[in-house]
């Protein structure tokens, strides 16, 4: 530095100065205002999160469990819909596949 600015910082140094109240408002506004739509959508976007992803582990953990009872079920009404079977031989009762049974009751009632 040269001696110039030396005796200026020397002159002023026990003197305080007060500083002009210009602070930017308008843009400290925008700021606050800003910040709090991002914390608010923050906070919708992780409630969405939340609830989508309980919603997902009760679907999985929950709903998507086979049920065995009903797999049973299932597979005995397969079995007598799609297979013939003698019901009773004295009275001559025969089950029959559903598909050939619509196609014997619609031969039989088209005429």
């Amino acid at each position: 530095m040269d001696k110039k600015t030396l005796d200026q910082n020397h002159q002023t140094a026990g003197q305080t100065t007060i500083e002009p109240d210009n602070l930017p408002v308008k843009s400290i506004s925008w700021f606050v205002v800003a910040l709090v739509v991002i914390v608010v959508g923050v906070f919708i976007a992780m409630k969405q999160l939340y609830w989508f992803t309980s919603q997902h582990l009760v679907q999985t953990t929950e709903l998507d469990v086979p049920n065995k009872l009903l797999q049973s079920i299932k597979a005995a009404d397969e079995e007598e819909l799609n297979n013939y079977a003698q019901i009773d031989k004295d009275k001559g009762i025969y089950r029959l596949p559903i598909d050939e049974a619509i196609k014997l009751y619609v031969k039989k009632n088209s005429n």
